[in-house]
């Protein structure tokens, strides 16, 4: 009878080790199955003029409007809408909001026509984003994530900088500790999309990672320099000049293509004084809890802390932006397989949460109340995982002990 039960526990302690050890993969039958869904009704919903309506026209347009008009006009909405007009756009505006160094990424675009630059766009951007997120012994289902998630596909089909930005940030910290100037060179470009790279200095500081700051800080030095060069001296002034306008602009966009805090609050009603205040003090408390994962160095699950927690922190962001977070989902992943740990069924829960925040915010209406609570739980979860395997490289033995003689 002792035999009997014992053969019992041992046989289901196998079954629940089979269950967990295929979430991830569940994960991405889940993703895949929605992905599907999403290509469906997008083409069901779009005709092919409808391309001209893609938010990738804007970024064509930008670099169009350069050979033909001053560069500093770009800046004044209405006669770049007039230019976009003339291209074939609809009349609502389209703002550039990017610093003037962003133009010099994208003007080669301005010789292509437009479908062969939306394609060249979105295969050269993808690329850098694939091999940002690429690493050893990778699981076919992380393969499956990154391809069809919904930031993914957001970004596909919009031809959006998503992919761009995201691929720099991961390059970036993916090369903080073999190549340091390579890994700063990227987070100088980086800084096209400066709303993301609010904590990266923050990260860089705290794991004392002072040639990539420095090389960073230079790279955007050449950026600012280069691009008055070509552009003008004033280039930059009425760029810093129209931020509040943009502000205001970010503001006026529907809040369903927004997984802020701020967005969040404001879907809810709450005066736009508790917004500011509530956004300043969860950006003050990630920058805090950022400080403090980086502490021990650049580290998987430090990073995937800092992906999640600025999208958090910032209150300018889109849903086109979250394949940073997409990567955190698999750093997370990642980290369980290399410590020989399992995703528990509400860890795998909160992860299908935060990579489906694409489709909360732009298809539902009550769970897009509560778009910001999946990052919230990200967070926590990645930060308790991060503080545990620090407290096990404490005891001898432990599985962090020889994942960390490994490294060296």
């Amino acid at each position: 009878m002792r035999q009997m039960n014992i053969l019992l526990i041992d046989f289901f302690h196998l079954v629940n080790r089979k269950i967990h050890s295929f979430l991830p993969t569940a994960l991405a039958i889940v993703v895949v199955g929605l992905a599907l869904r999403f290509v469906y009704l997008t083409f069901y919903a779009y005709t092919p003029s409808s391309i001209w309506n893609m938010d990738f026209l804007s970024i064509w347009s930008f670099a169009k409007f350069v050979l033909v008009h001053h560069v500093s006009e770009i800046y004044d909405n209405s006669k770049l809408l007039d230019y976009q007009m003339d291209l074939g756009a609809v009349p609502t505006e389209r703002p550039y909001p990017y610093p003037p160094s962003f133009l010099l990424m994208i003007l080669p675009l301005s010789f292509l026509s437009f479908p062969v630059a939306f394609a060249t766009w979105n295969i050269l951007t993808f690329s850098i984003y694939f091999l940002a997120s690429l690493y050893r012994r990778w699981r076919t289902s992380a393969i499956l994530l990154i391809i069809f998630s919904p930031a993914t596909l957001q970004n596909f089909f919009t031809g959006q900088t998503g992919f761009l930005s995201a691929g720099l940030i991961l390059g970036g910290f993916r090369f903080v500790a073999t190549r340091p100037v390579l890994s700063g060179t990227l987070f100088g470009l980086a800084s096209f999309k400066p709303t993301l790279g609010i904590l990266i200095p923050i990260a860089l500081v705290s794991a004392r990672a002072w040639r990539s700051l420095v090389v960073a800080v230079v790279t955007v030095a050449i950026l600012v320099i280069g691009s008055s060069l070509v552009f003008g001296w004033s280039i930059w002034p009425i760029w810093l000049a129209k931020l509040p306008t943009h502000a205001e602009w970010v503001k006026a966009v529907a809040d369903k293509f927004k997984p802020t805090i701020t967005a969040n609050l404001a879907f809810l009603g709450v005066p736009s004084t508790l917004i500011q205040i509530a956004q300043i003090c969860v950006a003050v408390l990630v920058a805090f809890i950022i400080w403090a994962c980086f502490r021990r160095g650049v580290t998987i699950l430090a990073t995937a802390a800092l992906l999640v927690g600025t999208i958090l922190a910032t209150p300018y962001a889109f849903v086109y932006d979250l394949p940073i977070l997409t990567n955190a989902v698999l750093m997370f992943i990642r980290h369980k397989d290399q410590t020989n740990r399992s995703l528990t069924i509400p860890e795998a829960a909160i992860l299908l949460l935060s990579l489906v925040i694409p489709h909360i915010t732009m298809e539902t209406w009550r769970p897009a109340m509560f778009r910001s609570v999946p990052l919230l739980l990200l967070l926590g979860i990645i930060v308790r995982d991060l503080f545990q395997f620090r407290r096990d490289l404490k005891e001898p033995g432990s599985v962090a002990v020889q994942m960390e003689v490994r490294a060296r």
